[in-house]
């Protein structure tokens, strides 16, 4: 198993993974205010960071963040000239770029690759090994604790090219209302079945689902924004206007195709289940008004859901494979395609 992570879904795998494992040893370049709380390791596990008196004197390594985990009864190293950030949660390795911080989990731009490959894990390992040479001993804690100094220069996020760029946000699933139950024109039949068929051989599970697509006429605010492996969940109006909330599908990529007279139409390819569900909207709203209120409406809007929880909380509401779960279930209605306009 292999994943690419990036930002709030990196942090978020992290932590729970280090929650989880029964050992951990991670190894980080620098390690700020508060970040024995973001990398909440526990007695047992192992850490090797730069706390050479340098990084302390610049504020890089908080000192304090180190005693904590220490008191904790982590073992600490240290290396003054580390600038690898990996993580080995039992039998996981999470390598990236992001160090211990505030500031590369909410505003730096940060992405990891999450991988069970026997090999890596064994290799990354023996190169931890080799990391733990220094352990940070109560003598040389308490120097770097004397000339501990915060950081003075400003985070990479308060510059002035930085302050004009947003950082990339991400969602793990994302609702999309407005659709109404519409064909494609026949003219665009073909074109609109050949980009499906290629996206057919881009499935994820060869059994029990297929491709399937919602289009628009315009290019959707969310296309530059949703990604390869997304969760959507759709909200599709019928003939006589009742909304249904159809099981969840995943994103396998979007294009767009010329409609003539210089304009286009826009797909969104999707991995659906074949015995999905869809449950009445009204029915959808009474499960997620406490965890998502945004979605509560009579018309709820387009929006990536960003929150972890709540969205683990939606999806929820259906099986893997796409029916409605028996706890929660309602009024259903077997899927059919959902398209926009």
């Amino acid at each position: 198993m292999t994943r690419f992570l990036s930002n709030d879904s990196l942090w978020a795998e992290l932590t729970s993974r280090v929650k989880a494992s029964q050992r951990v040893k991670a190894a980080v370049a620098f390690m700020g205010h508060g970040g024995a709380d973001l990398l909440p390791l526990k007695k047992g596990d192992t850490l090797v960071v730069n706390l050479g008196l340098q990084t302390v004197k610049q504020g890089a390594t908080s000192p304090r963040e180190i005693q904590r985990l220490i008191k904790r009864g982590v073992q600490v190293f240290t290396r003054a000239n580390l600038h690898a950030k990996f993580f080995i949660c039992d039998d996981a390795l999470l390598v990236g770029s992001a160090n211990i911080s505030s500031n590369s989990q909410k505003v730096l731009d940060e992405a990891a690759s999450l991988t069970t490959d026997k090999i890596a894990v064994r290799r990354a390992e023996d190169f931890f090994s080799k990391l733990c040479t220094e352990p940070v001993r109560p003598d040389y804690l308490k120097l770097c604790l004397e000339n501990y100094r915060p950081p003075v220069f400003n985070p990479v996020g308060k510059t002035a090219k930085s302050i004009r760029q947003k950082r990339v946000v991400e969602a793990k699933l994302w609702f999309i209302g407005g659709l109404r139950y519409r064909d494609v024109p026949e003219a665009e039949e073909s074109s609109a079945s050949g980009i499906q068929e290629k996206a057919a051989k881009r499935l994820q599970h060869s059994k029990g689902t297929h491709a399937d697509y919602v289009h628009n006429s315009s290019k959707p605010r969310y296309f530059d924004d949703i990604r390869v492996g997304d969760w959507i969940v759709t909200c599709i109006a019928d003939a006589e206007g009742q909304r249904f909330v159809h099981s969840p599908q995943q994103v396998l990529g979007h294009e767009s195709y010329s409609r003539g007279h210089g304009k286009r139409r826009y797909l969104l390819l999707i991995e659906a289940p074949d015995q999905g569900q869809s449950m009445l909207l009204s029915q959808f709203r009474r499960q997620i008004r406490g965890t998502v209120p945004k979605l509560d409406s009579e018309r709820p809007r387009t929006m990536g859901i960003r929150d972890i929880e709540s969205a683990d909380s939606i999806l929820s509401l259906w099986t893997a494979g796409g029916r409605i779960a028996v706890q929660r279930k309602a009024k259903a209605k077997k899927r059919g395609r959902g398209n926009g306009g």
